[in-house]
């Protein structure tokens, strides 16, 4: 009798491990994804939406903002969360835990904050509890230009940023056998930017995935000799990934791969600021332009996960 309940015991260990492990989805070989807020998530109406584009594009990836504090990751209740994030794992979805990092929206908290370093990594640890396959994170960095100003002297926040990259290394990716993520400036790829405290060869030391935001609205005309950045979606996504990435992939402490955030958003510039009609052709010139760079996937950004016009660009 005892040997049977030991055995049974067994079983149970196995098949419930078995079932934990399937309930994570591995990185698709090229990621094609579409950024979806928490009130999208939360809202049953606008994720059918979302499901909809899943089921009439190639799309096999959504990156899901999730809150910080690691209690709560979502205004509704984590179990409820959990049996939507199963539901879009049924459809053989990958998904991705966005977590910002430092930014809050009444100020930034202090990069140096050994407090806030654990919060970051208990909310990863419960994002994957729930069933995310990946976390991502955003706003790891110091306030840039036009933000709160921070009193660390500059030439201390590249150190400190590269020490948090290090942490989330051992505390999340390797305590946890999951891919991690992170989001840089585009101009970042091409030059370290001190002031913020971001080096993406720092960043390739320890992420899966390297994130550059390289929205073509974002470059100042005349960059790589471009008049209007804004409407030169292939040229501009072409030669920033494959500017910035020569250095990198060449290092051999480099583990990461290329995967850009691409632009959904009707803006044809920053440098003044000047929006456009966005639409599928442009979304395409950027896919096509990830391909030809040598990336690993792809993740569209709309700030209100509207991605309906660029159905065409997504098949």
């Amino acid at each position: 009798m005892k040997n049977k309940f030991v055995l049974a015991v067994l079983i149970f260990f196995v098949f419930s491990v078995g079932a934990k492990a399937q309930s994570h989805l591995s990185t698709p070989k090229i990621v094609k994804g579409l950024y979806i807020t928490i009130d999208t998530f939360e809202n049953d109406r606008l994720m059918e939406n979302i499901q909809k584009i899943y089921q009439e594009t190639s799309i096999n990836t959504l990156v899901i903002d999730v809150r910080s504090n690691g209690i709560n990751a979502f205004v509704i209740k984590n179990k409820k969360a959990k049996e939507k994030l199963d539901k879009l794992h049924s459809l053989n979805l990958y998904l991705v835990a966005r977590i910002i990092v430092f930014w809050k929206p009444n100020g930034w908290f202090d990069p140096e904050s050994e407090i806030r370093w654990k919060q970051v990594a208990q909310a990863s640890r419960l994002a994957i509890d729930l069933g995310f396959d990946e976390i991502n994170y955003d706003y790891v960095r110091y306030g840039g230009p036009r933000e709160p100003k921070s009193r660390t002297p500059i030439e201390k926040r590249q150190p400190v940023i590269k020490s948090f990259f290090d942490y989330l290394d051992k505390e999340v990716a390797q305590k946890n056998s999951k891919p991690i993520s992170v989001d840089i400036f585009g101009t970042t790829f091409l030059r370290p930017e001190m002031s913020i405290g971001q080096k993406v060869q720092d960043a390739a030391e320890h992420f899966d995935f390297i994130m550059p935001m390289v929205y073509p609205s974002h470059w100042a005309p005349g960059t790589f000799g471009i008049k209007d950045p804004g409407r030169a979606s292939y040229e501009i996504i072409y030669k920033s990934l494959s500017e910035g990435w020569k250095t990198i992939s060449k290092d051999k402490k480099n583990k990461s791969k290329l995967r850009p955030w691409l632009q959904a958003f009707g803006l044809d510039s920053i440098f003044p600021f000047r929006t456009m009609a966005y639409g599928a052709n442009e979304v395409k010139d950027q896919i096509r332009a990830c391909y030809d760079a040598g990336c690993s996937g792809w993740v569209l950004w709309n700030p209100s996960s509207k991605y309906e016009r660029y159905i065409d660009a997504l098949k």
